[in-house]
């Protein structure tokens, strides 16, 4: 009888310090997750434009106060501290608070005091947006615990965010996510579905506690740690919720703790200067744009608009395709929404491949050349036909000589294929087709060389055309009377005005010759045939 109960003593002590030694591994794996998440906040551009006042931190040589190092401060401190602290969640103290809010003071207090300099820019955000779907502001503290103030947070379940919605969960509350958008990066999108998320959840469950216990592992889990425990309280139903979420509710105690006392153990808020205060606006997109164009018009850099559009993966807007929101320090909104259509025609086949290609294919021709091959050892007329993407019957054609489909080496067979080459470099400066287009290339293969190109030197000049060279020599009596020419054509990134500029013309005028008004005078595109007389 004694052993059997020695026997069941060891087992419960064993079952209870492995649950201890997974929630110490959950709470580490926490803390690592929140880490790695305010490190890559570290990495944006804002945070890179203010180096100089993150690097601040406490001297090596300085010690810090006694009373502020948070592992020394009496139980009693943190209890009257946090009971002073107006909030809708009980802030409950205990040895699991303790401990959060030990690692944030003492093991991260340099990043606390950034954090505070960050949420300076945040909390305004998630403060109206709460408050506007009556949920209380101080679960805006969520954000700490989720993801460091990092809207590019993702974990490794695949929650994004500075809310950390799973996929699911944010196209039920409107978020778009797809190759090019996602919305749970956007601030103001998530705040938005984090509120709603969160309304819905305290309909459930009438506790916020065990709301924020429902976020951090879905309301699944909680009903079962519910219906296994008979209780209602999360405290109380702690045991039975996943390793992770038993940390979660200490967590944001902790963290609502060290956002309102941090100064009260030595640490300072970080001073962020521009452009993290600047006053901001959304304008909806009704073009197809790239931020490398917006920077080539209005200066803004990619790194500051990828900073403000973190929901963009591409640096590319579908403006055509929904209506997407871009947000823009104020100074820029109304030159981006007057220049709109300008700016999504700037270098437009430097960043958008798709149209690159139409154009290269808009400029392309294709004109016919006659090469030599040197047949190797072992080569058919099939093989060479496959090579140079020709037909046997072509290469018969061509060679009225070659009976047999096998091929003495060294034999010299014609090809005729075609050449892609630019339009324009066909065309000389008056307009017309450069004489030495018709003029046939010959190319010469040996065993070792790949093909070279050269000239003909067995075709018998033509004689000279006497009208072409009168031609030619009273055309450029007449360019020197009048060197301006008669029409110019768009080349990418111009616009009506630039054109106008470069002849020495008024707008005015260029628009009356082409008779253009101000929309189209807008809407010029590359390639297209400006008239200047």
């Amino acid at each position: 009888m004694l052993n059997c109960f020695n026997l069941k003593y060891i087992l419960s002590i064993s079952a209870l310090l492995l649950a201890m030694l997974n929630v110490a591994k959950a709470q580490e794996e926490d803390y690592l997750n929140f880490e790695r998440n305010y490190d890559e906040l570290l990495q944006s551009y804002y945070m890179q434009s203010n180096e100089k006042a993150l690097n601040q931190h406490f001297p090596k040589t300085q010690e810090m106060p006694t009373a502020s190092v948070a592992k020394n401060v009496p139980d009693e401190v943190y209890r009257q501290r946090l009971n002073s602290i107006p909030s809708a969640v009980q802030l409950t103290y205990n040895k699991d608070v303790r401990n959060h809010i030990v690692y944030y003071l003492d093991r991260l207090n340099r990043s606390v005091g950034n954090m505070v300099g960050v949420s300076e820019y945040y909390f305004p955000i998630f403060e109206n947006i709460l408050d506007a779907y009556g949920v209380p502001s101080d679960l805006k503290y969520l954000v700490v615990i989720e993801s460091a103030f990092n809207p590019k947070a993702v974990s490794k379940a695949g929650a994004t965010g500075l809310w950390q919605f799973m996929y699911a969960t944010g196209k039920t509350y409107g978020l778009r996510v797809n190759s090019i958008v996602d919305d749970r990066c956007d601030p103001i999108k998530s705040s938005i579905a984090a509120a709603q998320y969160l309304r819905d959840l305290y309909n459930i469950y009438n506790d916020w506690a065990l709301v924020l216990a429902a976020y951090n592992c879905g309301p699944g889990n909680v009903n079962k740690a519910i219906k296994r425990s008979g209780k209602n309280d999360f405290w109380e139903i702690y045991n039975f919720l996943p390793k992770e979420t038993r940390n979660y509710v200490p967590a944001f105690i902790a963290a609502t703790y060290v956002m309102n006392f941090y100064d009260k153990h030595g640490i300072k808020a970080t001073q962020l200067s521009r452009p993290l205060d600047l006053i901001t606006d959304t304008v909806v997109v009704s073009k197809d744009i790239y931020f490398g164009q917006i920077e080539d018009v209005l200066g803004i850099s990619v790194a500051e608009l990828k900073d403000l559009n973190p929901q963009y993966k591409m640096d590319y807007i579908p403006g055509t395709q929904d209506r997407y929101a871009l947000r823009l320090p104020w100074k820029y909104v109304t030159t981006f929404i007057e220049m709109e259509d300008s700016i999504s025609n700037t270098n437009r086949e430097k960043y958008d491949p798709v149209y690159a290609k139409q154009l290269a294919e808009a400029n392309t021709t294709y004109i016919e050349k006659t090469i030599y091959h040197k047949v190797r050892s072992n080569e058919t007329i099939s093989s060479i036909a496959r090579r140079y993407g020709v037909t046997v019957a072509d290469i018969r054609s061509w060679n009225p000589k070659i009976k047999k489909n096998k091929l003495q080496r060294g034999t010299m067979l014609t090809i005729k294929t075609k050449v892609a080459v630019d339009k324009n470099s066909l065309v000389d400066k008056e307009g017309q087709k450069d004489d030495n287009i018709s003029e046939q290339e010959i190319t010469q293969a040996d065993n070792n060389q790949t093909t070279q190109e050269i000239k003909s030197t067995n075709t018998k000049p033509d004689k000279v055309n006497t009208s072409k060279s009168n031609n030619k020599v009273s055309a450029k009596k007449d360019n020197k009377q009048d060197s301006s020419p008669a029409t110019h054509t768009v080349k990418p990134g111009e616009t009506l005005s630039s054109i106008a500029k470069k002849y020495n013309m008024s707008l005015g005028k260029l628009m009356q010759i082409n008779n253009l008004n101000e929309d189209k005078a807008n809407k010029i595109r590359p390639g297209q045939k400006i008239k200047l007389k």
